[in-house]
């Protein structure tokens, strides 16, 4: 199990590969209201979740699958 870190303009995250779910742990460093997107991977099917974060606020998104970790970005 390994962890992956990155950040956008306005979001530091990190996750750690699991065996059937992922989460996704995040920080919208920016003083107003962001967007995130991140991409899951289940089985054959993409999925786009969109996180929605006021400034400086912190949380963290559960999902069946695995993150596609070039696909976080701003949105």
């Amino acid at each position: 199990m390994s962890t992956h870190r990155g950040s956008t303009t306005c979001f530091n995250w990190s996750w750690a590969d699991g065996n059937t779910t992922a989460t996704i742990y995040y920080h919208n460093t920016c003083s107003t209201t962001k967007h995130l997107c991140v991409w899951w991977k289940d089985g054959q099917e993409n999925n786009m979740h969109r996180v929605t974060a006021a400034g400086d606020a912190k949380g963290h998104l559960k999902e069946p699958g695995t993150i596609k970790s070039q696909d976080i970005e701003d949105c």
